[in-house]
């Protein structure tokens, strides 16, 4: 932590470097006020970074003496946080009574004391946000994620069993009578309870103002500037994955019966397999050079759809890993992104994107973003089963549309199209997985 000793009895506390890259955040909750005892490694504050919700610590034991910052205040590494006053550091000296009928010094004042830490519930900082919004005490429920973390339906499942239900039949004694004020001039009711924000209204009717929150500024920010530097072309292509389904659906791991193996962990391994043979794919252009950068290494970004928008968190040396493994850690990966246990620097370092669109909907063709720092973005519509030609007949067959966006300064029609046939011969034809 960055403490910086102003006197004796006095210390700043400023903004540390949380990543690779991150220079200022969004301030969205302060667990501590001036004049409180706190102790070390106790939780501090939690400041909103380009995609990830980081829960800050206390650096020292003592006492709050000043906070130099508000909710919702953007920040900056560096900036000074929060004064402390470390233990003991300001309590006055120990008066000592000269009597020589007792010669033991007799301490007129102590340092007040300092409750003892205790162990807090595992959860993410956007679930013990929400257990703050709806007043509840995280230590009262039991944590169904692993390790007994607490997740976002367990305080929702909390708060539903803490309502309690009126019997039917049942009348309130003293049913409540509206004001004739409140009959006159309606309170201003909002366009959805499910949207976060400020009641107001406009020229036609009730609105909801929405601070813009730092995750989502970052995606706009990184968007806008793909789109304007990036020649995107995109092309699209459908997979016949019948026998891949029929092949996966029917396997059953022995030494693991509960690993789940998944459509997107073939694709990944299928994607790994041509940036190999065709290396184009999975390099990046250095503007200030005039260089290409190939890399030696595979990192794949997923996109995963969580509440605070998509976050592309990175499969590092993806290439390195089997089918099997690669559907563990899309599974680890994924609980982590939507339940908010993950870091910045979880989300770098990628050489080539997925995004899943069609796990989310009827999505069939789109035109995905290119992440700047590569060459080009895979997009997975929705599987269905179509009239497909096979032989010469007409069969029923399972279909993956693939809608494939690269950077046309690196990469035309010449480089791309063996690459995304190589994909989709691996999804064709499972077998090759093995080879």
């Amino acid at each position: 932590m960055d403490v910086t000793t102003m006197s004796m009895d006095q210390h700043e506390f400023r903004l540390p470097d949380l990543g690779e890259g991150v220079h200022e955040g969004l301030v969205i909750a302060m667990h501590v006020s001036e004049g409180q005892q706190v102790r070390e490694d106790a939780p501090l504050m939690e400041v909103e970074t380009d995609k990830a919700a980081v829960e800050i610590p206390c650096p020292v034991t003592g006492r709050v003496t000043r906070i130099h910052v508000s909710e919702q205040q953007l920040v900056h590494v560096g900036d000074v946080m929060i004064t402390f006053e470390p233990s003991g550091a300001s309590a006055p000296p120990a008066t000592v009574i000269d009597t020589p009928a007792d010669p033991k010094p007799i301490p007129t004042a102590a340092p007040a004391a300092i409750p003892p830490a205790r162990r807090r519930k595992p959860a993410s900082p956007s679930v013990r946000r929400l257990a703050r919004e709806l007043a509840v005490d995280l230590d009262k429920i039991n944590g169904s994620g692993p390790g007994g973390r607490v997740t976002r339906d367990d305080v929702r499942q909390f708060v539903n069993a803490s309502v309690p239900v009126q019997q039917p039949g049942t009348i309130a004694s003293t049913p409540p009578t509206p004001t004739p004020a409140a009959r006159v001039t309606p309170p201003l009711q909002r366009p959805s309870a499910e949207i976060e924000g400020t009641a107001d209204s406009d020229q036609y009717g009730p609105i909801v103002r929405q601070s813009l929150s730092q995750a989502r500024r970052t995606i706009a920010t990184v968007m806008q500037t793909s789109w304007q530097t990036i020649p995107h072309v995109t092309d699209s292509n459908d997979a016949d994955i019948t026998d891949l389904e029929t092949m996966r659906a029917s396997f059953v791991d022995t030494d693991n019966p509960d690993r789940r193996i998944t459509t997107l962990a073939f694709v990944i391994r299928a994607v790994c397999r041509a940036v190999r043979k065709h290396p184009i794919l999975n390099a990046m252009l250095d503007e200030p050079r005039d260089e290409i950068i190939f890399r030696d290494y595979v990192n794949i970004a997923v996109g995963v759809e969580t509440p605070r928008g998509l976050v592309a968190p990175v499969i590092r040396n993806a290439h390195l890993m089997g089918v099997g493994e690669l559907s563990d850690h899309l599974a680890v990966m994924t609980h982590n992104t939507r339940s908010g246990a993950f870091s910045v620097d979880d989300t770098r370092g990628a050489t080539y994107t997925i995004s899943n669109a069609g796990a989310m909907g009827r999505t069939r063709y789109s035109t995905p973003i290119i992440m700047p720092g590569t060459v080009a973005c895979l997009a997975l519509g929705r599987a269905r089963k179509m009239p497909w030609v096979v032989d010469g007949e007409i069969l029923p067959r399972l279909i993956l549309p693939l809608s494939h966006s690269m950077d046309h300064r690196l990469v035309d029609g010449g480089r791309e199209i063996p690459f995304i046939g190589h994909v989709i011969d691996d999804l064709e034809h499972p077998m090759r997985f093995s080879l």
